[in-house]
């Protein structure tokens, strides 16, 4: 049973590697969202200029990030994974989709 009072935390940044991506800016469209467990979660950053591919990160506290997926304007999301990425070359547009959270995913998350 889901205790109303038993919401997960996600942040979400952004950051930056010169020379990965040639994109001029990339910005989260929400700082943070905070949901119940096993909803859906869509987490979005918008960017301008030329891009090869856009990457998405996950990091817990004390931790390092770590890659979760690399997505281009031309792929198309992995629906049977729980967290699919798909870019949106009209909008400018990066979408990280988790299907369902669960308490591992109350992390902070970063689009490059």
């Amino acid at each position: 049973m889901l205790n109303l009072f038993s919401f997960l935390l996600i942040k979400m940044r952004f950051f930056f590697f010169t020379g990965i991506s040639f994109a001029n800016t990339i910005q989260p469209l929400s700082s943070e969202k905070h949901v119940f467990r096993g909803e859906k979660v869509i987490l979005s950053c918008n960017y301008s200029g030329k891009v090869d591919n856009l990457q998405w990160y996950r990091q817990y506290p004390g931790s390092r990030p770590e890659h979760l997926i690399l997505v281009t304007e031309y792929s198309e999301p992995d629906l049977s994974r729980r967290l699919s990425a798909k870019a949106t070359k009209d909008l400018k547009q990066v979408n990280l989709t988790i299907s369902s959270a669960e308490e591992t995913d109350s992390a902070l998350y970063y689009c490059d």
